[in-house]
């Protein structure tokens, strides 16, 4: 559970609820964005696992052809998740290129933000296969693979689609990972602003300008999560008139747009 949920929690937010809200957003992105045809959705040993098992529930009771393969086994699932997985009536199975005959859509689910290690075995084998196949994928938070701190992309294949919560990472905004999130949906599950202060988040998006940005374009960025990161980095050449801004106090911290989920 990264810092933003777990201080969710910690303030009278039962992490059910967030991933219930989670995997309840991803169907309905999915939903609004295409009609009824089969889905795989490929959950992996973790939350994002179970934010997939919800996923899969809500597309079903809509009527929706829903296919659900976990990697590794159900028992070995946290509380959490293994409670939105033993609410799944289908078949499990297990995930292998072979899942994805039949399907006409792709849920990743098999790894969040939190990875830390390249894509390998199974999930990598079978993301590759979706891809080759050109399947559309939806990810859920990043496409898996993809590192959330850093941009960095390590095995992982290009989503349609992807579904974050609360702020974007990093990893939507720097390159490689970017160009692999397809659409990115900020979903709103119930984390409070006031979590946002505590995190006092050091990185920060710059929207497009044509010019060197003022003061004031500094102050209205969107502001996105960074975990951890002890400096802060601006995603664009503008240094000095943001470096600027920062000396007059402002330390790194912003105001969010308007551009939130």
């Amino acid at each position: 559970m990264d810092e933003a949920d777990r201080l969710t929690v910690a303030a009278g937010t039962p992490a059910a609820l967030l991933m219930q809200n989670a995997g309840a957003a991803v169907a309905q992105a999915i939903k609004q964005r295409w009609s009824k045809r089969d889905v795989i959705v490929l959950c992996g040993p973790g939350n994002n696992g179970g934010d997939g098992f919800v996923t899969a529930c809500q597309l079903a009771a809509s009527g929706w052809p829903v296919r659900v393969a976990l990697l590794g086994q159900r028992e070995h699932l946290g509380d959490t998740a293994r409670q939105r997985a033993e609410q799944w009536r289908g078949a499990i199975e297990a995930v292998t290129p072979a899942v994805l005959d039949g399907a006409a859509l792709v849920v990743d689910a098999l790894f969040g933000a939190g990875l830390s290690r390249a894509l390998d075995g199974a999930a990598a084998q079978t993301l590759a296969a979706a891809t080759q196949r050109r399947l559309p994928i939806v990810a859920i938070d990043v496409p898996s693979g993809v590192m959330g701190d850093t941009g960095a992309a390590l095995g992982a294949v290009a989503a349609v689609l992807t579904v974050t919560f609360f702020r974007k990472k990093p990893g939507h905004v720097l390159l490689p990972a970017r160009s692999l999130c397809g659409e990115i949906m900020i979903a709103d599950i119930g984390t409070p602003e006031s979590v946002l202060d505590k995190i006092a988040p050091q990185t920060f998006e710059n929207p497009r300008y044509s010019g060197l940005p003022t003061c004031q374009d500094r102050m209205s960025r969107q502001q996105i999560y960074a975990r951890s990161r002890p400096n802060f980095r601006w995603l664009s050449n503008h240094r000095c008139a943001a470096n600027g801004c920062a000396r007059r106090g402002t330390r790194g911290r912003g105001i969010d747009d308007d551009r939130r989920a």
